[in-house]
């Protein structure tokens, strides 16, 4: 790659990522952790448990903070100093070593893809063998859409997104800009919608909204966001999905949340911005989630949160009331028995 220290320097100084270059200026050639890197390399070190591992293998540029610096400009190593370490290996790797998605080993437009002739596919964006993209599809610039994605007429996809493979994006749905949705999510299957008679025989209710992905979102492996049943499911810009998440039918979301594994919201829901649910969180249906909510531990949400907090397990509670409880049910035996001793003593007292 041979990219010097100086023009990492270039690249990123201006928004303030990183501060200066220290010792001499020489070039990497990859990315690769500090356990295992070699003369060639670049590491980011963000913590003093690391610097004894740079100082032994010395890495071509080193990548840490101001207070970490100076022991290894001492050693004669070539330093980035960035005020955001972690933040600094998301955009380095993403500039410097990322998947270059575009470089698509069947060429631009795969002879095996089904497209129908009312689409238009921008010079720049690359379509994979096996898709099949439906009437009135509207695809961005720079968009790549991987084998065997099957994206139904009248979508709209924005520019600079990236559709794994095997994926469906329903008919109708809106894919924002920078998107990526990951291998065999589903956008825009029906929602669970039913009616019952008296008998409780089921009758479907069709489902004839939209699911709106708005710009800079990733939607995980496997995650089902269901359309709406009148009008949309929407997803904030900024949200990203781990794998196994489902969302139900007219559930909006607000901007920059994390879902994580297996994190299901039910109908109607409203999640406000900056909300995180950790693995298997559960909400039910018509409640409201405030802006800035944890959720942990399994969360089970049956009623409205109103107010930013960590909250966690079932029945929900505040964080800190949650470890209390829990910390407590580990001696649930010896407080039934000094219970049952204290019933013991008080019985013979009131014998007497």
């Amino acid at each position: 790659m041979g990219i010097l220290a100086s023009q990492i320097l270039q690249d990123f100084r201006v928004q303030g990522l990183v501060t200066e270059q220290l010792g001499p200026d020489v070039a990497f050639e990859t990315i690769q952790p500090v356990e295992t890197c070699t003369s060639e390399d670049l590491v980011f070190a963000d913590g003093e448990q690391y610097i004894p591992t740079v100082l032994d293998r010395k890495p071509a540029i080193t990548v840490t903070n101001k207070s970490l610096a100076s022991s290894l400009v001492e050693a004669g190593l070539s330093v980035i100093v960035s005020p955001n370490v972690k933040l600094s290996q998301a955009l380095f790797r993403q500039k410097y070593t990322d998947t270059d998605f575009h470089d698509s080993e069947w060429g631009q437009v795969h002879s095996s893809a089904v497209i129908h002739e009312s689409v238009n596919i921008p010079a720049s964006t690359v379509i994979g063998p096996g898709t099949v993209i439906g009437k009135d599809v509207k695809l961005g610039e720079n968009c790549v859409v991987m084998a065997n994605t099957v994206i139904e007429h009248d979508v709209l996809v924005g520019d600079d997104t990236i559709i794994h493979s095997n994926v469906v994006v329903g008919w109708g749905c809106k894919i924002g800009s920078r998107v990526f949705l990951k291998s065999g999510c589903i956008i825009g299957s029906e929602g669970f919608g039913y009616a019952q008679d008296q008998q409780r025989k089921h009758y479907r209710i069709p489902q004839q909204g939209i699911v709106v992905v708005e710009d800079d979102c990733t939607i995980g492996t496997n995650n089902v966001l269901d359309r709406a049943a009148f009008e949309e499911t929407r997803i904030g810009s900024g949200s990203i999905f781990d794998s196994l998440v489902h969302v139900a039918h007219n559930v909006k979301m607000g901007k920059d949340c994390i879902m994580l594994a297996q994190t299901v919201i039910a109908g109607s829901t409203e999640i406000g911005d900056r909300v995180i649910a950790s693995g298997q969180t559960g909400i039910l249906d018509h409640l409201k989630v405030s802006n800035d909510v944890v959720l942990l531990h399994r969360a089970g949400v049956t009623q409205d949160i109103k107010e930013p907090g960590m909250y966690g397990y079932l029945p929900l509670q505040p964080l800190k009331t949650y470890i209390k409880n829990a910390a407590a049910m580990k001696k649930l035996s010896d407080i039934k028995r000094s219970v049952s001793r204290l019933e013991k003593q008080m019985a013979k007292l009131n014998e007497e």
